[in-house]
């Protein structure tokens, strides 16, 4: 589905919606993405299910470094 466009639904049925990102993507376009995302969660409380997102490994420098035994 090319949009994003939802469709009603009854109790019970369910519906995916997926974004792609192509190409550079500033600090403001992902900040401004992240706070559409939070407001969504917050708006369909009880709707949507869950947000998922493919996974980026944290940058080592910024990880907690365990102390050595």
């Amino acid at each position: 589905m090319s949009g994003g466009f939802v469709k009603k639904q009854k109790a019970g049925d369910h519906q995916v919606v997926m974004f792609t990102f192509m190409g550079e993507l500033p600090q403001g376009h992902a900040d401004a993405w992240n706070d559409a995302i939070l407001e969504l969660k917050q708006r369909f409380q009880g709707n949507l299910a869950g947000v998922t997102m493919e996974g980026h490994a944290t940058p080592s420098k910024l990880r907690k470094r365990k102390g050595k035994k």
